[in-house]
């Protein structure tokens, strides 16, 4: 088969459709790798951090970028939860924030209809000059930022983690009515990105999700989850479904329980998945869209078990293991979490040439009994 470009080749793999090699996707590599590989100074990668990367994905052979997810320069630059703060010492304060902030979403709702052209114009423009600043060789989807899919959140980054929760547990109206007034501002937003793909022509592929589980399962009880979540992330995400994007949630930890519930809201596909969490491919290779399909995968290669502490042959074996273990077409490699410092660079890079060569076994096009 001929040699594709890479939006020739991740495209034609979103559809099933056979191509030259696997698709790889854009990881989270560190500011010193990122220099080790192309060779520029660190003056130049912290001048423009968009284009080192992009510089070191055409080495690499990554196909598609999913989220602009970059390491900040000093550790004071990074967003730290104000809910560590004292501002909310408990429950009570939690949920007369969360009433405050309900009160702002619904007043802003009102006015949405007005804002509608700017909005749209605002995401063909973002998504145009983000294209241009990767360049033609990696292609920008709709991916995890204000202009991407839009979702409701936990919103334990503006509470902490032990004041949302227990407000959840105590005032579970609070949070619904929360999560309710999210979900129709998200929706709003999402029938502006499914006009602007549409202006665009661009590619019906949005990269979305919200941590909501931990190393052993749900952070909030699934009951709970399906009585104040999900009903409004099926709303916000609704016009995204019915115009046929592909979407594909990003999977931390352990998400057993959370599988069923966003398939059944139109969920296409999953990025990483944590194994070593206790959610195995194996198992989620068996599940099917709503609508029949095989899922599509963006992983799983073990960052911090395999490639932080393997060898060249071990890589290897885990690259061959996910694709033994995921026999359908979409499978786009990646790791199934960011790579950090203490990853040796030697292993990151051979990784990328692994991906390269076992990746050109072909998945597509679809059996007809799969």
């Amino acid at each position: 088969m001929r040699e594709m470009s890479p939006r020739e080749r991740f495209l034609k793999a979103m559809d099933f459709a056979p191509t030259d090699r696997l698709p790889i996707m854009m990881n989270g590599l560190t500011a010193g790798y990122i220099q080790h590989l192309t060779g520029i100074s660190e003056e130049e990668y912290w001048a423009d951090q968009i284009k080192a990367h992009a510089k070191a994905f055409k080495i690499l052979g990554v196909d598609f970028c999913e989220q602009l997810a970059f390491p900040p320069r000093e550790e004071s630059d990074r967003s730290w939860a104000p809910g560590e703060q004292k501002d909310w010492t408990g429950p009570d304060s939690v949920a007369s924030g969360l009433k405050k902030q309900s009160d702002a979403i619904e007043r802003e709702l009102v006015n949405l209809q007005s804002r509608q052209e700017a909005h749209i114009q605002e995401i063909c423009e973002y998504q145009i000059a983000t294209q241009q600043h990767l360049g033609e060789d990696c292609v920008w989807i709709f991916g995890m930022d204000a202009h991407g899919p839009g979702i409701i959140h936990f919103p334990y980054d503006t509470y902490g983690y032990e004041g949302f929760f227990m407000a959840v547990a105590i005032y579970p109206d609070v949070m619904e009515r929360y999560w309710k007034a999210g979900g129709k501002y998200a929706r709003w937003h999402n029938e502006c990105v499914v006009e602007a793909a549409k202006r665009l022509d661009w590619p019906r592929i949005g990269y979305l999700g919200t941590d909501m589980t931990t190393q052993t399962g749900n952070m909030i009880s699934p009951q709970a989850m399906d009585h104040l979540y999900f009903p409004h992330l099926d709303h916000a995400v609704e016009p995204l479904v019915k115009a046929g994007f592909k979407l594909i949630w990003h999977s931390d930890g352990n998400m057993n329980d959370m599988l069923d519930p966003l398939i059944d809201i139109g969920i296409a596909g999953f990025q990483g998945f944590q194994e070593e969490c206790g959610t195995h491919i194996t198992d989620v290779a068996r599940l099917r869209t709503r609508d029949g399909d095989p899922l599509i995968l963006w992983g799983s290669i073990s960052a911090i078990d395999v490639v932080r502490n393997g060898t060249f042959e071990d890589i290897r074996c885990e690259v061959q293991r996910v694709l033994d273990e995921w026999p359908h077409p979409g499978l786009c490699l990646a790791t199934a979490s960011a790579m950090m410092d203490d990853i040796p660079k030697a292993n990151i890079t051979e990784m990328y040439r692994i991906f390269r060569t076992l990746g050109i076994e072909s998945r597509g096009p679809l059996d007809p009994g799969e």
